[in-house]
């Protein structure tokens, strides 16, 4: 990064939201990124001025989302919202009872904290020699200091915070932690317990703080191709939650995104099936010169779709797509749970994307279909921005292949048919797109 220009950025956020945003990891500005967490006060401020600052979102999964200033990519703002803290690290009210105001303006997650956010990423599988580098770095800066007070709040994390620090440590070189080490710690901590779950399954997401809205909570579903806008409207219905002083969240619903236990099947799948690459992994440029050499059994269609298999591989492909298929479901769920519980959650993604995942992906699996169809819940309002292929490809440049967003294009047009969703013209300026999505939310 610039680190001018992500301290000017960060600066700016000091000034609109000095209570709202935490840097949990410190307020080094030299990696590839900077990390706050974003508390739900706050949410619509810290938007609007890092889009302010020329800064777009992308999310990357469930509450958190990647602000980055195009093309050159000189401020990164990995931005992780309240709801989203997880339940591995140091719970976040104590994390904010002592962190400090630090030379930006914003509060600094003390030593202590990170270091047990270090060592229970550690835990959960996170690459081992970033993390002791980290923890090494930390207690070098502290002279041992933060590993005594760590002692006295979680004895299990301080064990494997020192054996991060030793030269002789026979981990160091590795790339995860060892399994066994990390049952070790499990045994006596029960934020490793949790990071090991988080290693071994997945962990959901847990619910914000706030009251609960008073007109009752809404589950909004935004659809459409890459490009749509769909982040900036969800943001935009957030800004809306704000104003009003209830709690909303944004709810990533990518098809294959969140495996969780699914990730090591799919691991065997692909050894099964003899393919070269995750049978969950979308089609890229590459693959048709990849595959050009390998015959008609592997090389993809020009449509996207799978390719042909036969025998045993297509029955091991059909069930790890159905199971695909109730993964998806099961992270829509997680949505309504959040609802439930009094709070508005926003669906970057929804049914009709994950249909039109599965086409692209793996082509037409109508078990999967029916799976998708019957398990996802049904939204307050779903709406599908629409754009056509050339628009999504002059917003996203070099995100697909050129066939690729036409197909996908006529799948979302196909795919919409029969389904209660609102269809907006997302190809105007996203100022009207997102004015008719809020008087749409307000008809409700």
């Amino acid at each position: 990064m610039d680190e001018a220009a992500a301290a000017e950025v960060l600066s700016a956020l000091a000034a609109a939201a000095p209570d709202a945003v935490l840097l949990w990891r410190g307020e080094g500005l030299g990696g590839s990124d900077v990390d706050v967490v974003v508390l739900a006060e706050g949410g619509a401020r810290v938007s609007r001025v890092l889009r302010g600052r020329g800064l777009a979102p992308a999310p990357q999964g469930p509450g958190r989302f990647l602000w980055r200033r195009l093309p050159a990519q000189d401020v990164v703002v990995d931005v992780l919202l309240e709801h989203a803290w997880p339940a591995m690290y140091p719970p976040l009210p104590g994390v904010l009872a002592r962190a400090e105001r630090g030379r930006l303006g914003l509060l600094v997650a003390a030593p202590d904290d990170r270091l047990r956010v270090h060592a229970a990423e550690a835990v959960a599988g996170w690459p081992w020699p970033r993390g002791a580098a980290r923890i090494a770095a930390l207690v070098e800066d502290t002279s041992e200091q933060v590993l005594a007070r760590v002692d006295e709040q979680d004895p299990a994390l301080a064990r494997l915070a020192r054996r991060a620090t030793s030269s002789g440590s026979p981990h160091r070189e590795q790339e995860r932690l060892p399994l066994r080490d990390a049952a070790r710690a499990a045994t006596g901590s029960p934020y490793a317990r949790r990071a090991l779950r988080w290693r071994l399954r997945g962990e959901p997401v847990s619910r914000p703080p706030g009251a609960a809205p008073t007109g009752g909570a809404l589950l909004v579903a935004l659809s459409g191709m890459d490009g749509a806008g769909k982040s900036t409207a969800a943001l935009a219905l957030l800004d809306r939650a704000e104003d009003r002083g209830e709690p909303a969240v944004v709810h990533w619903t990518r098809l294959a995104r969140d495996l969780g236990v699914l990730a090591p099947v799919g691991r065997l799948a692909r050894r099964l099936t003899g393919r070269s690459r995750p049978v969950s992994q979308p089609y890229r440029p590459e693959d048709a010169e990849d595959a050009a050499d390998a015959g008609p059994d592997h090389a993809p269609a020009r449509t996207g779709a799978a390719p042909t298999t036969s025998g045993g591989r297509r029955l091991v492909e059909g069930a790890w797509v159905v199971a695909v298929a109730l993964s998806g479901v099961r992270n829509a769920r997680r949505a309504r749970g959040l609802q439930r519980s009094g709070v508005h959650v926003v669906c970057d993604r929804w049914l009709l994307d994950a249909l039109v995942d599965l086409r692209i992906r793996y082509g037409h699996h109508p078990a999967a279909e029916w799976v998708l169809r019957r398990g996802f819940p049904r939204a307050d309002l779903a709406v599908l921005l629409r754009v056509d292929p050339a628009t999504a490809a002059a917003r996203k440049p070099g995100d697909q292949r050129d066939d690729v967003l036409l197909t996908m294009g006529e799948h979302y047009d196909r795919l919409v048919t029969g389904l209660d969703v609102r269809v907006l013209d997302a190809g105007r300026a996203g100022d009207r797109v997102v004015a008719d999505l809020l008087r749409l939310v307000e008809e409700r």
